[in-house]
Order: structure tokens, then C-alpha cells, then sequence
């Protein structure tokens, strides 16, 4: 083990200096404590005319935002550990990205940086600061002097005022807030993407500087204070063309992408961040909900399991499912805190013996000055980082997912079902294809696909023809999505909040419904637009595809809509079939099998419909095919040929005596599986099994 020691004394909450005094008790409310301090902020102050405040003078900086466990003095330290650790590295995964400090240090070293965290403001935050786009500079600046000119005795009192005002906020300032919040609002329609992020971002990094906090809104402070006017200063737009930005939960982020280096800065404490800032939670979803307790928050939501006892588990099953070159973690010793929320829930040597069980580990530490609320007094405070490069058994391969979404597919199974495929493959040949996660998750020279389904062949070719430029196609999504005027989450949310509260399991459905109907139309009116019949795929009822009798596309609109994990994974479809040889055939499987010429050193993976199961297409198949598809499969393996079939023996009370029978000749592997029917979208008693004739892989 190598430690490295440098010593540098800082206080973790952003740009402000803080200076305690422990001469004021009760200057606080909103959560116990036991001895209370009045914190002096040392801001810069604004000037009052609005129209001598000069927005492009003295932009906001994304480190400025006071918030625990902000990272921002010790971002240099981390990238350069980083970077003397990792060899050979293009891409950068910030997992819990907080203030986004550390990713913003990585833009400089890596071509490509991954942002994530749960929490709304922050996901908006990042949108504003980093993102790609076009946006008018002059429009926003016009629309921030306006709102710097308002008298708040002109202003109604409103739902922030009303909730905030004279506790976390000044009154006049909060019902200035509230009508500014309000106002971008009614504008969005107006607006581009990154000029809403730009405004919202905007809004809470000023407010924060006139909030009547210590740095989070767990509390306010309940002595009288001197307030200044809201004024708000543009922030510091950086634009990097390298970012991809998520908001999701870090441990269902992991297992489903792909970097050279995972940085990881957890919550360690009981402390949940979707509490602590949950005005700047409000203000950025302005659902306007009812609020609760002293600290006027709204009902629970994102919370993180790293702020309970299940913290141990939750890190080792986050490492264990990265698929990274290295991994970074940082950690503070603040286990025997004095104070309960302060405590960390895991300890340093937990965290060292989880990673040292994926790698070789390495510790480094740094002398820091921690942020506290008034109770611990901890001297010696270190911040750790913990840097492992992951053993080779470790690493996993990506997993690509059809951007068919198609029912049946195989993607959560891939991890089963490709490690007993063979290593080495001329052609890989599958009679059944579907949506295609199977293949595109097989390392093979050659590509032999089909599928009965002419529509199912018709996309793929599609995909794989607009596969040669990306750009082009995301552009038709575009001009379709907005002609039809279709929900487009993965642009931007445009489904009203109303919408949402009334509906609030199956707003997609009700948004879309008369915009799909129109799309079907004119589809069925002119059925050689595929683009169309795919986005009839991804916003229809279970992403199925299903024709009448009359050959009319006939699917109901479904409560889901083209969002990011579609993006990325019709991004992933093109970047992994450039430069592959793939041929595909729209045959009966039997009548393809045949026009294939088939050698040793090949591969036929088969995922039938199942005799047992209750999906549509499972309906076409009998016991007659079944024993069909049997009997060519020992035609298959009587030559020395390679196979491997997927398929359900046994679902709810049903039996497939037949495919058990005939498999005791091979060898059977079972396979997890939670099936779920569309019907009534329960878990079924399923048991799905891959039988292989073969042994060595």
C-alpha cells in the first residue's frame, strides 16, 4: 500500500468563507442540535441597479455552489492522482457527481465524460453548465435584467413566498423567486432545452447565495438577518463536447455502461441530498406539492440507500457490477463523528476490502477540513483516495440492447447466455433473431440473421443503412417528433405537470394518444416508411408490433416514450455494426438453416417462440414445429455442428414434457429468469434453461 500525504487545510462548502463563532445558541431551528453557530458569509455585494449590473462581467462559476461534500478544493488532487494511476484512458464515469467539481477537472484529460446523480437540480445543473447547444445569449440576458428590474411590492404573494418566505428566504426576496420560477415556466414553450436549464441553473446558484442557510435546508437560521436584494449574475456556460449526462440510481447506471475510469464519491452518512436541498428540488420539478415539518419539505423521493445501514451492500454490489479499467473512490474519516448524521455508514476498511477484491488497490490522503452543523468536533480530518485498477477477471465486456426493445429479448440475460457460447466463431447464424440483443453481444467474422417477421427485417435493414450516418437519422426523429408533436424526453420533458398529477402512472399514454393515432394513420396510409412504423414500435402499447387481418398496423398508444436508454441504444446499434458483414434473410427458419452452409468452426444460437409461454407471437407455434425444430437440431449436431437453443420448460403450471425429453441428450444449463407477461405484467413460476451440444467454450 502507498500513501501519499499532502497537507492542505480547506473548508469543504464551495467558495465562501465561513468563520464560526460558538457565542450564539438557538440561532437555529428546523432539526436538533445541541450547540448552534452564526455563520458569516463573505459574499461579494451586488449592485442594486439593475440596469448597472453587467451579466458577462464576473460570471458565476460551477464551483461556487455551497454543498456538502462539494469537492472543489480537492478536485486538482483527485484528477492528478487519478491520471499518475491510469494508463491509457479516454473516458471518465462521475457516478455520484454532486457539484460536478471533479468532472469539470477531467474535461481537460479525457475525450469523454459521464455525468451522474439522482437529484433533479443537480441533473438541470449539469445541463446548463456542460451540455452542447445552441442558445441565445442576448435573450437570456434580456430576460435577467428583467427579473433583476422587479419590485417585489408590485409581486403577488405565491407559492414560494408563501411556503419560504421570512424563514430559508428574505419575504421579498422569496416572492420574487417565485414569480421568477413561475415566469420560466409559461416561457419554456419559448424556449430552447439549454435556455430553460440555463435559467433554472441560473435562479439557484444566486439564491444560494442570499439563502438564509448554513448551506443545505435541513434548516434556516431563526435569528434576524440583514438580507440583500436578489440579484441574479449569468453563470459560466463551459460546453464540452465530450459530455454524456444521466440521471439515474448509480447501481442501475453501473451495469449498463461502459468507461475506462469510474470516479465514485458516495453519500457515506445518514445525510439524504434529496433532503438537504430539497427547495432547489422543488423549484426545478415546480410541482408545487403540499410540504411538511419545520423544514417545509415535500413527501420522500430518491433516496439513497448509502445514507442507511444497506450502505456496505449497496458499494459492493455498485463495484461489483462496473465495467471499468479503474476505479477511484473517495472517502472521509468520519465514522466516530460525534454526531449520528455525521457517522459513516461505511467503514474505511470496508470500502478498501471491496475494492481490493476487484483489484489492486491503492490509498491515498489528504488533509481537509470538513463542512459540520454545529455538533462534531474532529480534528485530523483526512479525505482518502482509494485508487484500483481492476484485475482482468473483473472486467466486464459491454452489453449491447436492440433498440427494438422487442418483447422476448434477451438483454438482461446476455451475462448467462454468453458465457457458454463458444470464444471462437467464423458464423454466427441465428434462425430466430427478433430484436437482436443476442447478436449484437457475439464477437463472430461473419452474420447470418433472420426472422419471419417481414417488418422485424425491414428495421433491422433500416438501422443498419442509417447506421452509415447518425446524424441524418436523428434529425428525421426529430422533424417527426415534432410535426406529431409526441412527448421527447430525451430532449426535453414537454408533458404538463398537471398532466402528470392527474395521471401519474399513465401520463405518457395520455400525452401521446392523439399524436400516435395520427402517425398510424398515416402510416397505414403509406406503410413504406419504416422510420414511422419504428416510432409506432417505441411509443406503442409494449413495443410490439402487430398488424389486423387487413395488414393496418393496429397496436394502442403505450405509457412510454423515445427517452435516453432509446438514444443510447440506437447510438450503440450503429457503432457496433460499423464494419461488420451481416446479411440477413426474411425466411421460414428451417428453409434459412437450409440455405446456409454451415461449418465446424460456426455457431447456431436458436431463441424459438415458446411452446408453453403466453406472448403473441408464441400463439403461431405448436407441438408439431416444436418437434420439427428438434429433429433439425439433431440433423445439426448428427454433422459435428455447434449449437445452442434457449427455451422455457416449465411456466405457471404447464410442463414442456416434449423439449425435456428430447434436451436429455445435451446439455442443459439453467438460466435465471424473471418473465414477466404482458398481460398482467406479474412474475410467473418460469424456468428457462440454455441447451447446448457442446462442453469446451
Amino acid at each position: 500500500m502507498i500513501k501519499i500525504i499532502q497537507t492542505l487545510q480547506t473548508i469543504n462548502n464551495g467558495e465562501k468563507n465561513i468563520s464560526i463563532q460558538k457565542n450564539n445558541p438557538e440561532v437555529m431551528t428546523g432539526f436538533p442540535i445541541q450547540q448552534s453557530f452564526n455563520f458569516i458569509f463573505d459574499f461579494q455585494p451586488d449592485n442594486e441597479a439593475a440596469h448597472d449590473i453587467k451579466l458577462n462581467d464576473n460570471l458565476i462559476k460551477l464551483e461556487s455552489r455551497r454543498y456538502i461534500g462539494n469537492k472543489s478544493k480537492l478536485a486538482d488532487w483527485i484528477i492528478n492522482i487519478i491520471l499518475t494511476q491510469a494508463e491509457n484512458c479516454r473516458s471518465f464515469l462521475d457516478i455520484f457527481a454532486g457539484t460536478a467539481t471533479v468532472s469539470k477537472r477531467a474535461f481537460a484529460h479525457f475525450r469523454k465524460v459521464i455525468v451522474n446523480d439522482i437529484l433533479y437540480s443537480n441533473n438541470i445543473i449539469y445541463k446548463a453548465f456542460f451540455e452542447t447547444g445552441i442558445w441565445d445569449r442576448e435573450k437570456i440576458e434580456n430576460l435577467l435584467m428583467q427579473y433583476n428590474a422587479l419590485n417585489p411590492n408590485e409581486l403577488e404573494e405565491n407559492y414560494f413566498s408563501k411556503n419560504f418566505g421570512d424563514k430559508f428566504f428574505d419575504n421579498n426576496n422569496a416572492k420574487i423567486i417565485g414569480y421568477i420560477r413561475e415566469d420560466i415556466e409559461n416561457k419554456k414553450s419559448t424556449l430552447i432545452e439549454k435556455e430553460y436549464s440555463i435559467l433554472l441553473a441560473t435562479l439557484i446558484y444566486n439564491i444560494d447565495k442570499i439563502a438564509n442557510t448554513v448551506g443545505h435546508f435541513d434548516a434556516y437560521i431563526k435569528k434576524p438577518f440583514q438580507s440583500q436584494k436578489l440579484q441574479l449574475r449569468l453563470i459560466e456556460i463551459i460546453d464540452f463536447q465530450g459530455i454524456e449526462i444521466h440521471k439515474e440510481n448509480a447501481n442501475s447506471l453501473a451495469g449498463e455502461i461502459t468507461a475506462d475510469i469510474a470516479y465514485i464519491d458516495p453519500p457515506y452518512n445518514s445525510r439524504q441530498y434529496s433532503r438537504f436541498y430539497h427547495i432547489y428540488e422543488n423549484l426545478v420539478k415546480w410541482e408545487k406539492p403540499q410540504l411538511f415539518g419545520t423544514a417545509l419539505k415535500p413527501p420522500t423521493e430518491n433516496m439513497s440507500a448509502y445514507c442507511t445501514v444497506n450502505a456496505k451492500k449497496a458499494f459492493a454490489e455498485l463495484i461489483e457490477n462496473l465495467n471499468v479499467k479503474y476505479i477511484a473512490v473517495s472517502y472521509n474519516n468520519t465514522y466516530n463523528s460525534k454526531s449520528n448524521s455525521s457517522k459513516n455508514k461505511i467503514k474505511l476498511e470496508e470500502i478498501e476490502e471491496i475494492l481490493k477484491n476487484k483489484g489492486e488497490t491503492t490509498v491515498f490522503e489528504h488533509s481537509h477540513n470538513f463542512f459540520n452543523t454545529g455538533k462534531t468536533e474532529f480534528n485530523n480530518h483526512k479525505e482518502f483516495l482509494f485508487v484500483t485498477k481492476v484485475n482482468a477477471a473483473h472486467k466486464k465486456s459491454k452489453i449491447y440492447r436492440s433498440p427494438l426493445f422487442y418483447v422476448g429479448d434477451k438483454f438482461k440475460l446476455i451475462p448467462q447466455i454468453q458465457s457458454f457460447f463458444p470464444k471462437n466463431i467464423n458464423k454466427f447464424i441465428e434462425p430466430f433473431t427478433g430484436g437482436g440483443s443476442v447478436f449484437l453481444n457475439v464477437q463472430a467474422k461473419e452474420y447470418f440473421l433472420n426472422d419471419i417477421d417481414k417488418y422485424i427485417c425491414s428495421l433491422h435493414k433500416f438501422l443498419l443503412e442509417n447506421a452509415k450516418n447518425p446524424k441524418d437519422f436523428m434529425n428525421q426523429i426529430d422533424r417527426i417528433i415534432d410535426k406529431y408533436n409526441l412527448s421527447k424526453s430525451y430532449r426535453e420533458d414537454t408533458v404538463p405537470i398537471e398532466l402528470k398529477q392527474q395521471f401519474k402512472k399513465t401520463y405518457y399514454a395520455k400525452f401521446n394518444k392523439s399524436a400516435y393515432e395520427k402517425l398510424r394513420n398515416d402510416f397505414n396510409e403509406n406503410q413504406e416508411n419504416i422510420l414511422i412504423l419504428y416510432l409506432l414500435l417505441i411509443y406503442g402499447f409494449n413495443r410490439m408490433i402487430r398488424f389486423n387481418a387487413h395488414g393496418k398496423y393496429n397496436l394502442p398508444v403505450g405509457n412510454v416514450d423515445l427517452n435516453k436508454n432509446v438514444i443510447d441504444a440506437i447510438n450503440n446499434y450503429f457503432e457496433w455494426t460499423q464494419n461488420k458483414s451481416i446479411h440477413w434473410f426474411n425466411l421460414d427458419y428451417i428453409k434459412f438453416l437450409n440455405n446456409i452452409n454451415i461449418s465446424k468452426e460456426d455457431f447456431t444460437y436458436l431463441d424459438p417462440p415458446y411452446l408453453i409461454a403466453s406472448s403473441e407471437y408464441n400463439k403461431l407455434w405448436n407441438e408439431k414445429k416444436e418437434k420439427e425444430m428438434l429433429e433439425s437440431l439433431d440433423r445439426l449436431n448428427n454433422q459435428g455442428l455447434r449449437f445452442a437453443v434457449s427455451n422455457v420448460t416449465h411456466y405457471k403450471n404447464k410442463e414442456n414434457s416434449i423439449f425435456i425429453e428430447w434436451a436429455k441428450k445435451y446439455i442443459i444449463n439453467p438460466i435465471k429468469s424473471n418473465y414477466i407477461s404482458y398481460h398482467d405484467n406479474s412474475a410467473k413460476n418460469f424456468q428457462e434453461v440454455l441447451v447446448t451440444n457442446y462442453a469446451d467454450v
